[in-house]
């Protein structure tokens, strides 16, 4: 059976002079309400070595199961444009950028079509107060890995591709395959496509 490479969304903290002022809510469907500059930051996806192989098929969708719920309770935003490919990024955090429960990441190409989607539930990868040079980033996820269980959703529009998985906290990794429109579409997940929306007028994009 194929592997795949498994990303695990990482919260790391990075300068971006680009990056649009951060906007929060106390609900996912309220307008966002500009919030006080702070210093600019970037989320960025940190890989983690390791494999897995999803289940594809109705079967599999209908008994996957997963093990972190979506905790969408306040949320705030942050917009991100780069300077080169043009590309915007978009992410928010729930229920703030501190301590979050859930983080949403919306990637979109220069003529501002969505080319991906990521989600992550549970504890953050990187823990708050981390700095580059306090210990090594690889030993820190590995930790928070063995410890802390996750869910995580990917959605790749220009593969049409999804994933859900599981995964950590000293437990077997379960995951599933399937088209776009099935993973971001099944309602045991939430259904994604719904939080997608949400977090579109949370932030604006």
């Amino acid at each position: 059976m194929r592997h795949f490479a498994v990303i695990a969304a990482a919260l790391a903290l990075a300068s971006c002079k680009t990056a649009a002022p951060s906007r929060a809510a106390t609900a996912p469907t309220q307008a966002p309400v500009a919030s006080p500059p702070a210093s600019a930051t970037a989320s960025v996806a940190v890989a983690v070595s390791g494999s897995f192989s999803p289940q594809r098929g109705p079967a599999a969708f209908r008994e996957f199961v997963a093990d972190v719920p979506a905790q969408e309770n306040g949320g705030e935003c942050q917009v991100t444009r780069t300077g080169g490919s043009g590309a915007t990024i978009a992410t928010a955090s729930y229920p703030a950028r501190v301590a979050w429960q859930l983080q949403l990441t919306l990637t979109f190409d220069s003529t501002g079509h969505l080319i991906r989607y990521a989600e992550f539930r549970g504890v953050p990868p990187i823990p708050v107060g981390f700095r580059p040079g306090s210990g090594s980033l690889d030993s820190v996820l590995r930790e928070n890995e063995a410890r802390n269980r996750n869910t995580t959703i990917n959605l790749d529009y220009g593969a049409d591709r999804g994933i859900a998985m599981n995964r950590g906290g000293g437990r077997p990794t379960t995951a599933i395959m399937g088209t776009v429109r099935e993973v971001e579409r099944l309602e045991r997940l939430g259904p994604p496509a719904a939080r997608l929306e949400r977090m579109r007028k949370l932030c604006g994009v």
